[in-house]
């Protein structure tokens, strides 16, 4: 079912991305190009690493050091290759400014960032001594987005905690599993790779900017929650982090996933679209990096879904992340895990132009072109005439399909190895500023829609925490308490705030928050209707 699913929010994200193309106005999916945060003036800030000395910035009692290699540049041989070290300088590096974004699309097929873009940015506290740390891998498809989007100021300073957040290859250069570039049994997920190559760098430096290398905090949401969750099931991650939160990334629905043996036909396939022989490594290194960028991925595959995702079966990802996880061998490390009320309606709201709904005969026609036989259930349980718009109901079946459902059997997995937290972000009034549509009169609890609050800054394009409500400013300051709480200990108690029971599969107790209300609930898989979606 959750497979069947896939395809029809597949369709429906293929929609909405035609329609952000045409329309920036109102994106449907989280933007990924911000006005990259800079260091405010100050004083210089230095931090010896292994490969020299850095000269950040310390202002208002934050330190920031931007633009830090923390690989070798993947360019000419090194393209699709395992990481390399960051090479060493001499003197000291100015890290005032973010380094370039690894090379992506921006809405007007504009081509943004540069194939040297392995860089990290690091936020600390100014007095900052064995701190917390926290890796954030942002989303954006695996396609789009950079660390330097997210600006980690207001966690150090409020919360004491070291924040870095980190670019990894993307598209056909952090995820293409062609035939010619197989090694061994290595192929595809350099993007993983790379994730991994930032997180053994804070291992390995992050003392020299006051945080803790033995207590390390990986965050991320969308497809970069979706690549921890790939991170649990790679024995090459296993001990580079101590904790981890998954902001709505579940990387179990085939959508997000691909097996080796599928990947590799469609990298065939793609690698003759480039001009290059199947199996000539020589020919595709020599592709100018914005021909991947403008070269569809040719083959059938469900319309929408991403051409080049992350890869199981091969060394990095051995085994299906729900085969891994339902057999409980993952790190026991403690996780606090969860998603948005809403998270469908970012997907469904520009699939109409003009100021129109959905049509429902498209509805049904989707539903049941990619359901078949069980397209009839479906409809009976996500009857356009109970909601609002026809929008709203194929918002609704994407929640709980792709996202709530899937996301709850892995928690329920999880939770029996190792402590984990769960929640739902259901803030339907929260601040954005994409405009109302036809189809979604109102975004609700929607997908990233929490991502202002955890930061505690804007996000450009989505929203602005200068627009809460003093009831969602003082929900914003609970949850980074709760998440950097978890950062320090592994737990998201503290004093003053409403208790957080662990997860107990046979109560699926989850916290729920809401400005003015934070309280347990138990009823998630009924309201989602999850019983649909069994795996």
């Amino acid at each position: 079912m959750i497979r069947a699913l896939s395809r029809l929010s597949a369709a429906l994200l293929f929609a909405a991305c035609l329609a952000a193309a045409q329309d920036t106005q109102t994106p449907a999916t989280p933007p990924t190009e911000q006005s990259a945060p800079t260091s405010a003036p100050g004083v210089p800030a230095r931090a010896n690493v292994r490969s020299g000395v850095l000269v950040g910035r310390e202002a208002g009692g934050v330190r920031v050091w931007q633009g830090v290699p923390y690989a070798a540049a993947p360019v000419g041989e090194r393209r699709w290759k395992v990481p390399q070290a960051a090479p060493l300088w001499v003197g000291e590096r100015d890290a005032s400014q973010p380094g370039p974004v690894c090379p992506q699309l921006r809405a007007d097929k504009s081509v943004r960032g540069a194939e040297d873009c392995l860089f990290l940015n690091v936020y600390a506290p100014a007095n900052a001594v064995h701190a917390p740390v926290m890796v954030w891998i942002h989303g954006g498809s695996f396609r789009t987005g950079a660390g330097s989007d997210y600006d980690g100021r207001v966690l150090a300073q409020e919360r004491g905690v070291v924040v870095v957040t980190l670019n990894y290859r993307l598209g056909a250069l952090g995820f293409l599993a062609a035939p010619g570039l197989l090694e061994g049994r290595s192929v595809g997920n350099y993007g993983l790779l790379d994730q991994q190559a930032a997180l053994r760098w804070v291992r390995e430096n992050i003392g020299a900017f006051g945080g803790d290398p033995a207590n390390v905090t990986a965050f991320g949401e969308s497809a970069g929650g979706m690549s921890i969750c790939a991170q649990l099931a790679s024995p090459g991650a296993a001990g580079l982090f101590d904790k981890a939160v998954l902001q709505s990334g579940p990387c179990t629905p085939s959508i997000n996933m691909s097996p080796v043996a599928d990947a590799l036909k469609s990298g065939a396939a793609y690698t003759r679209a480039l001009g290059c022989p199947d199996s000539d490594a020589t020919c595709l290194r020599a592709v100018p990096v914005d021909r991947f960028l403008t070269t569809d991925v040719p083959g059938v595959r469900s319309p929408g879904s991403v051409a080049l995702p992350p890869v199981y079966g091969e060394s990095v990802v051995p085994r299906a992340p729900k085969e891994v996880f339902a057999s409980g061998t993952i790190p026991r490390v403690p996780l606090l895990v969860g998603g948005n009320r809403d998270e469908g309606t970012l997907f469904v709201a520009n699939i109409e132009k003009g100021g129109k709904d959905l049509p429902v005969w498209k509805y049904w026609g989707l539903v049941a072109v990619l359901e078949r036989w069980n397209a009839p259930r479906l409809l009976a349980a996500y009857p356009s005439r109970q909601y609002e718009t026809v929008g709203l109901a194929a918002a609704s079946l994407v929640t709980d399909g792709l996202f709530a459902c899937p996301v709850n059997d892995m928690t329920r997995d999880f939770a029996r190895v190792t402590p984990v937290y769960a929640y739902e972000f259901g803030d339907r009034s929260a601040p954005t500023v994409l405009r109302p549509t036809g189809s979604v009169p109102s975004y609700g609890a929607y997908h990233a829609g929490e991502i202002v609050s955890i930061f505690g800054t804007p996000l450009s394009n989505l929203a602005d925490p200068a627009a809460f409500t003093p009831a969602q400013a003082q929900l914003a300051r609970t949850l980074r308490a709760y998440w950097t709480n978890f950062a320090r200990t592994g737990n998201p108690n503290g004093e003053t705030l409403p208790e957080w029971p662990r997860f107990d599969p046979t109560r699926d107790n989850l916290l729920t928050f809401a400005p003015g209300r934070v309280a347990v609930s138990t009823d998630f898989r009924t309201e989602h209707r999850c019983d649909l979606w069994k795996r």
